[in-house]
């Protein structure tokens, strides 16, 4: 295990080498909801590390949906008791832009709740969004625990595939390289929201 503190100098790698399974679930479901850094980075890092033996890839896809759903019943039901500690995120999630999104959860609920978890933090108001329209929890269950595996098992595939390519951006120590990192994989994450995006559209739209 000690090799894992002479890799790419990030806090991410270090913490996962050594917290491992039980702390990706603590991570997703307190440090990440205040985080800067996006889910998409750090289950490109999981993939990663997952390349590397640090971590069984499977195991560590099922730590993260579970920390996800925690994160996503929690909002859910602080929505439906009205607390005020969602407050913004009803706010955001009554904003124009997502009306569109609010409207297809009746038609294409599943296929709006798996776009949805493909625009980075927006996948977070998918559950107060649901819990605004009065759709079936149990449906939402369902969907949005597909969509997680899916969303998680996309990235997470993306760090194991890319994992030389990951390590070479990473050789240096320096904050530089470290915000390459990051920057590279936000375009990344970026990219492939707008893919999706538009593939729901032509989806949705064509019906």
């Amino acid at each position: 295990m000690q090799e894992a503190i002479i890799l790419p100098s990030n806090e991410l790698i270090y913490y996962f080498t050594h917290y491992g399974y039980i702390g990706i679930y603590i991570f997703f479901v307190t440090v990440d909801q205040v985080a800067p850094i996006p889910e998409e980075v750090t289950l490109i890092v999981i993939g990663y590390l997952a390349s590397l033996g640090f971590l069984n890839p499977f195991i560590a896809g099922i730590f993260c949906i579970a920390a996800f759903f925690t994160i996503d019943a929690i909002y859910f039901y602080l929505t439906k008791t009205g607390s005020r500690l969602v407050k913004k995120m009803k706010q955001g999630a009554e904003k124009p832009a997502m009306r569109n999104y609010k409207s297809k959860l009746h038609k294409h609920m599943f296929k709006t709740i798996l776009i949805l978890s493909f625009l980075p933090r927006v996948r977070l108001l998918t559950p107060v969004i649901v819990a605004l329209t009065e759709l079936h929890f149990k449906k939402f269950v369902v969907y949005s625990m597909l969509s997680l595996a899916l969303f998680c098992a996309v990235y997470i595939s993306l760090g194991y595939a890319f994992s030389k390519s990951i390590e070479t951006l990473l050789q240096g120590t320096g904050a530089l390289t470290h915000y390459l990192f990051i920057g590279a994989m936000v375009a990344l994450t970026i990219a492939l929201s707008i893919i999706v995006s538009r593939k729901f559209k032509q989806l949705t739209d064509g019906k």
